[in-house]
């Protein structure tokens, strides 16, 4: 069986992806799969969200072990989609930066029955993706350093200064 989801965000309007991904692929290979077509460094937290039909977040699936004695909790490497996906329209938040609450909106958009999936494959990829984490985009980078030496030429230089207003008396 072979799921296929569509994937996009709200900060990017353009923003299209779609990936189909087989029943026995885990949670993990998606995440995996996401971060290398958009070119996403893997080393950054992420998470899914199994939500409902309003977007509200019900069972996260968990890049990492948290331990929870008891309750039910799911980790992405040891978690299968045939295990949580069960329904058509069923609609996922993939979260890649936790620190600006930043994520994407999945929904299960179709569901092959009598094909298999040997690899996730990327049916769709079109417009620019968001960024990974805010204030890592170059052009950002770029500016900053362009603002900072406009502050630094404001102020003139320190002999400047001196000849102006004379020496400073030490404390």
């Amino acid at each position: 069986m072979i799921y296929h989801f569509k994937i996009q965000s709200q900060e990017s309007t353009d923003f299209h992806l779609e990936i189909q991904l087989d029943e026995k692929h885990t949670f993990f290979d998606f995440h995996k799969t996401i971060q290398n077509c958009l070119g996403f460094e893997s080393y950054q937290l992420a998470s899914f969200f199994i939500s409902d039909k309003m977007w509200r977040k019900q069972k996260e699936i968990s890049m990492l072990d948290l331990g929870f004695n008891g309750a039910a909790y799911f980790i992405m490497q040891k978690t299968k989609l045939s295990e949580l996906i069960n329904s058509k329209e069923q609609k996922l938040i993939y979260t890649f930066d936790f620190f600006n609450d930043r994520s994407f909106y999945i929904e299960l958009t179709g569901i092959i029955m009598e094909r298999n999936l040997n690899e996730p494959l990327v049916t769709l990829k079109e417009g620019k993706s968001p960024v990974q984490i805010l204030g890592d985009d170059t052009n950002e980078r770029e500016l900053s350093t362009i603002r900072e030496e406009e502050v630094y030429m404001d102020f003139g230089e320190l002999e400047d200064y001196t000849e102006i207003f004379g020496e400073m008396d030490d404390f």
